[in-house]
Formats: C-alpha cells, structure tokens, sequence
C-alpha cells in the first residue's frame, strides 16, 4: 500500500487504520492483524506501527491485551457515533430546547494557509472555500465556526448557500459524506474580534475545536477551527461503559 510522505509515516498508518474500523473491516470485538503483519502490510516498521496503535488506543477505538493481542473496541463505534451526532452544532443547539440561527461571516475563495495544507494534505498554492458562520442558540451567539474545503472537491461552482450544516454543504457542492472525524478540543483565551462576534466579556477563555472531517476513503475533506461559548451552552456527552473490567 502507497504510504504519502507529507504527513508523519505513523500519523498516516494511524488514519488508515481508522479506516478500516470506521469502515467495518475491522469490526467491534474482533481480533487485529499483529504488529508484524500491519508493517508488512503499510511497508513500514513495527515501531511505526506501534506509534498508530497507541494513538488508537488513546482514542479508545482498539484495547491491547497483553500476551493475547489486539483488538477493537466493542464500545469505541457507539461512543464515536454519538460523539459524531452530537457534534453536529445545530443539532446540539436543537437538543437544548432552543432555536438555531446561522449567520454567514464570510465566504471566499482563497490559497490555503500552511496550517490548512498540512492538515487537508493539500500542495502549496491550493485553493480552497474558506466559510465563516456564527451559530445562534434563540438570540444568543454561542458558536464561531471557521470551516475550510479545498477547491479540488467542489462539484458547482457559487455562489454557494452556507447557512446549513456542514455535511448539507459537502452534499450539495461536493457529492460527499463524511465517514468520520478527528477532533481536538483545548481552552483557550479569544481574541478582540472572536469576543465581540460571541459577545463575550474580556478574559473569558472558550473550547476550540480543531476537526479534520475525513471520507470513507481517508481523504481529509474539511478542516475546522470552531470556537464555543460553553457557559451559554453547555455540553453534555454520553458515552458507554464497559463492564467486562468490574471488579
């Protein structure tokens, strides 16, 4: 299997294999290739190998049993699929009992950024769609959201309708859906624009995302950076609970 060499060799492995779980060929409970046969698979060393499997792991999505092997997940797909629902932001706002409002910042065609060509494994000078929204949850802002969609998938031309969730959008202008996605969630203080946009109170820190929305096929199709206003809205996950370790 052809292994690209603008992300890190282990970083790229790790994604193919989420692949395959996501996709149901490595289905929950079974049992994965060992480390041995994953390297000769990819062409890449164990120790390569080693480093995916330990970002699975951390993701929960794969459990390693010590002198017996590994294996995914039987809750890591149910915790997935109500994170991926859950994040869908008007949705989330939805659930709380509240109306949902998308505004449109801005709309443009431009070269993507460094931080965009590496995250999309895009080259430089790319274009891409670049859409900036505020959700509202009634009257208040509660989500500034910054999605980025390189040039190379869309199927139309614009102008192009942006108040409507992203998938809605990958639907109409691309002819594609989103398999999963990979999320980082930190703290951080906003900037000036960012606190009068969510009508925030100087010092008050809020959740970025950073989310790389990925096909069915492993192409990195969306890059976010999402800013949430969690004490306008608060967030509740549920997630799934093994018993087989209840002592």
């Amino acid at each position: 299997m052809l292994i690209e060499r603008s992300k890190s060799i282990a970083h790229q492995v790790e994604i193919l294999l989420r692949g395959k779980i996501t996709s149901g060929e490595y289905p929950p409970g079974s049992r994965m290739p060992s480390e041995s046969e994953l390297a000769a698979s990819f062409g890449v060393s164990r120790a390569t190998v080693r480093t995916a499997l330990t970002a699975l792991e951390t993701a929960r999505l794969i459990v390693r049993k010590q002198g017996d092997g590994t294996y995914i997940s039987k809750y890591g797909m149910e915790i997935s699929a109500c994170l991926g629902d859950e994040w869908d932001f008007q949705h989330m706002i939805e659930s709380s009992g509240r109306a949902c409002r998308i505004e449109s910042v801005s709309v443009e065609m431009r070269t993507a950024l460094p931080d965009e060509l590496q995250a999309l494994d895009i080259d430089k000078g790319d274009q891409v769609l670049a859409i900036q929204r505020i959700f509202f949850a009634d009257d208040q802002p509660v989500i500034f959201s910054n999605n980025i969609i390189p040039a190379r998938y869309l199927a139309k031309t614009g102008p192009y309708d942006v108040l409507q969730p992203i998938r809605q959008i990958l639907r109409k202008y691309c002819n594609q859906e989103i398999a999963y996605s990979i999320s980082d969630i930190s703290a951080c203080l906003p900037e000036a624009t960012l606190m009068q946009a969510l009508r925030l109170a100087s010092g008050k820190p809020v959740l970025r995302f950073i989310d790389i929305f990925y096909t069915s096929r492993n192409y990195p199709i969306v890059y976010g950076v999402n800013y949430y206003n969690d004490k306008a809205l608060r967030m509740r996950v549920t997630r799934a609970w093994s018993q087989s370790g209840a002592e």
